[in-house]
Order: C-alpha cells, then structure tokens, then sequence
C-alpha cells in the first residue's frame, strides 16, 4: 500500500426516473465500473464503501447521513449524460457531510470535464477515461501527507483557482487480466436484475469480457471512456469469473456486457469449450455483431448456453446505415437471423430513428425490414446526440450549452432528447410508436414472442415489459 490507508465511497448515481413510464420495467445492473475500481483500491489496501442509492433503497437523508458517519477522504461518484443531474446532488451531499475530495468519473464526465468543473463547485476532481489506474494514482497522492501536485497525475481534469486544467491522457490498460474481478462482494448481488428482454427469471449478473471497439458508429459514445482498441480477458480469467459466480454465488444466468463478444472467435470458442467441458448449466446472453455470425459458431454457444443475441442493425436502409458507420450490410443482416432463428436463438434486433438521410421513406423501410428478419424482439430508439459522439460534434456541440439537465437523453425515454437532424421532435416520437405497432400487433409475432418463453416467471416479466412499452407509448402520443 502507498501512504496512508484511506476510506473511500463509490457511489452508482440513481437513474430510473429518467426512463418515464417504461421504468416498471426497466431492469437494474451491477456497475460493473465501480465494481472494477472498488476491487482495485481495496487490493491497495484502502476501505472501500458502494453505495447504489436507487438499488439499495437509500434516500436522500439517509445518503447525507451515511456520508457523514462515515467521513470518507474520497467520494467517487459515476454517470453517464442523463443521469448526471443526480450525480450532482450526490456531489452536494458529499460536500455538506464531509471533508472529502468529490470525484467524478463516467462517459459523460470525460466527454465535458471542462464545462462539468467550470459550472460545478462540488467536483473537485474529474477523472477521464478508464479509471482504475488514475484512481489508484490519486488515492496515493491524497495519502502521501505530501502536499497535492494533481498536475503529476495523467488522466484527470481539476481546478487551478479558476482555471480548468486538463492533464494529458492516461495510457489503456493493456493486460486487463491484471484486473481483479469486480468487487460485486460489497454489495447484495439478489438486489439486481437485468432488463426484461434477457431476463430468465433465474439469479443474473453481467460481467465485462473484453473493452473497446473497433468500429466507429457515429452515436455511440463507448470509446469515450474505454477506447478503440479491443483489449479482452483471456478465456481463462473469463471461465474463471463465470465459475465463481456459479459456484460460489449461485448465478446461472449471464449478460455479456461487451459491445461485441465475438470480435475473436478463438477466444469465444474457447470460452464456450470451457463451459460445456466443466458442465457450468448455465444461461447467457451477448450482443454479435451480424458480420461474424456463422451456423457453427452460433450452434457451438447455444450448446455452451447461449440463449439470447442482441443485433445492432440500426435501420432497413443501405444509405443510412453508411451514413451511421456501421460496416454491416442488409445482406449481413438477413444472414446472421435467418441462421439464429433456424437454430431457435432468441433474437434482439435494435433500431434507431432521427440520423442524418432519415426521412418517411427509409423509417418505412426499417418497420418493413425489422419484420423481414423476424426478430424475437425489436426495439426502435430515437437517435441520442451524446456529448463526444460523432452525430454531437457535428450536428449539436454549438447548440446544447447546459449538460446539466439532459434527462431526455435516453434512446427509449418519455420524449426526444433533441429536435431530430431531418424532421421534427413529434415526427419522430409518431415513427417509433407506429414502428412498434406495426411490428408487435401481429398474431405471428406474438406467437415468436411466446414461443421462446420457458416458464410463468418469464411470461410475468414479459408481460410487465409490454406494459411498461404502452405507457411509453401513450406518453410518446401526447
């Protein structure tokens, strides 16, 4: 351990009201970001406190008493865009309780460190990009009893008197097999479920197999914090995290939160060897990419329990997708589920409205589209210009100067974060509910729905789910 033994609170900042009326049904995820930093600085030999207000049950009150019987030296806080607005009331709270040095990190804090610290006198601290190595580096410093030189530290954004400072960028973390697994021991794991669509009624957890992305599309904001260099657990270390969850844990349901698993197909065949040799009876769901799908590899995960894929295919029209970066085609599309659906995966296919070229014509050829593949589920997103993403830098960095209240900017929230790049906010909130009647009000899709339900626990969460998409809906028609 480096210098004094410190006690640290990382706090998961709340974020179910943002989803209005589908929140019934919105599901709840470990943070598998703090899980990460609180497995690295408690290996350090700090204390180590989470705390996920909205999961756990904690009020505002009983968040300020926490914060002051605990007087922590550091207080973490993450975010993402819509959910940021809280992060500042927890930011407020740790500054009436405490003497604490308040530290923010996330997708949205690196995307806009410099606005966040000019506009915010509760951050003292903003952390940029992956966090653990930068966090280690500040916990050191802040024990040292040396004075505070947050200049020598890489990867962070502070306040010098009233000037921002941005410190140059910290190094990927190239062995993330280094990592410890995330340190899910701090909190009740039984308090999370995941979102309705992968939920088999069975005790989940997500786990992170690999950081990065190669690709390029131009609304998402990933690469933000972790980069576009795909950096992956060996199949060993990922075999070893699903064996201890399953043994030790209980967790037979899994959801693979890499933005795609099956970039190496070695190490994904490996993996799912590994579960079928050590006879793990497990289920597991990760999102493809439909450019790397094959029969065998498909055939192979489905017996290593793979129930469930989730595709970005984005839209039904060859020009907008360009026009997204995706690098898949419409043929790439109809490949990858016709081969899933023959081999009764459990299909996801995910859709956005409102980029650039959208219009009737193509919003049209995406609904039409979306029943051509035959989906186990669609889900039409309104487009979300979030700050560091390329749709932003183009379309809206000289039009949105408050980040503060960004509650709209959710893909499936009760109203468009911003007015859509080719028509109205209206326009688009009409396509997406007349997208999800056309696709969902059919008797064959009902059936394809229920044909892939395995028992009454399943059918109730489904059931909850398409609720919770009607009230949206309702919202979306007013």
């Amino acid at each position: 351990m480096w210098g004094e033994r410190l006690k640290i609170i990382l706090v998961n900042s709340p974020s179910i009201d943002i989803y209005g009326p589908i929140k019934i049904s919105a599901g709840r995820y470990f943070p598998l970001g703090i899980g990460y930093l609180a497995a690295v600085i408690k290996k350090q030999g700090h204390e180590v406190v989470f705390l996920d207000p909205e999961v756990q049950g904690l009020n505002a009150d009983a968040v300020k008493e926490l914060l002051f019987r605990a007087k922590p030296d550091i207080v973490g806080i993450s975010c993402a865009t819509p959910n940021f607005k809280q992060a500042l009331k927890i930011a407020s709270f740790a500054k009436i309780c405490s003497t604490a040095m308040v530290i923010l990190g996330g997708v949205h804090a690196s995307a806009v460190p410099e606005w966040i610290l000019k506009n915010s006198t509760d951050i003292d601290v903003v952390v940029i990009g992956e966090g653990e190595n930068t966090m280690l580096e500040l916990c050191a410093h802040i024990g040292s009893n040396q004075p505070l030189e947050l200049k020598k530290i890489k990867g962070i954004a502070y306040r010098k008197e009233k000037e921002v400072i941005i410190n140059p960028s910290r190094e990927l973390i190239d062995d993330v097999d280094s990592l410890p697994f995330p340190a899910r021991e701090l909190v009740n794991i039984n308090l999370y479920r995941p979102h309705p669509y992968v939920n088999k009624n069975k005790k989940s957890a997500t786990i992170l197999t690999s950081r990065g992305c190669p690709h390029y599309c131009v609304f998402c904001a990933a690469h933000i914090t972790m980069g576009h260099k795909f950096r992956y657990h060996s199949a060993e270390y990922v075999l070893s995290e699903i064996t201890h969850l399953y043994t030790v844990l209980g967790v037979n349901h899994f959801v693979i939160n890499d933005d795609t698993f099956t970039i190496i197909r070695d190490r994904v065949e490996t993996i799912c060897d590994g579960i079928i040799r050590n006879n793990l009876k497990i289920d597991w769901y990760c999102f493809m990419r439909v450019n790397n799908v094959d029969r065998e590899l498909i055939r192979l995960m489905k017996r290593a329990g793979c129930s469930n894929i989730g595709f970005g295919v984005e839209s039904g029209d060859e020009a907008v997708l360009k026009t997204l970066r995706k690098g898949i085609t419409l043929d790439q599309c109809r490949k990858a589920f016709e081969i899933c659906n023959r081999e009764r995966i459990k299909t996801l296919a995910f859709f956005v409205f409102g980029s650039e070229g959208e219009n009737a014509s193509t919003v049209a050829k995406t609904i039409n589209f979306a029943k051509e593949l035959k989906p186990t589920l669609a889900f039409f997103n309104m487009l979300v210009p979030y700050p560091g993403t390329t749709v932003f830098e183009k379309f809206y960095k000289d039009k949105i100067t408050d980040f503060t209240n960004m509650d709209n900017f959710v893909a499936i929230g009760p109203r468009a974060s911003v007015e859509p790049i080719s028509f109205t906010k209206k326009e688009l909130q009409k396509y997406i509910v007349h997208a999800n009647v056309i696709f969902y009000i059919r008797l064959k899709q009902l059936w394809r729905i229920l044909s892939h339900i395995e028992s009454w626990g399943e059918l109730n969460i489904h059931l909850k789910a398409g609720l919770g998409l009607l009230l949206q809906m309702a919202s979306w028609r007013k």
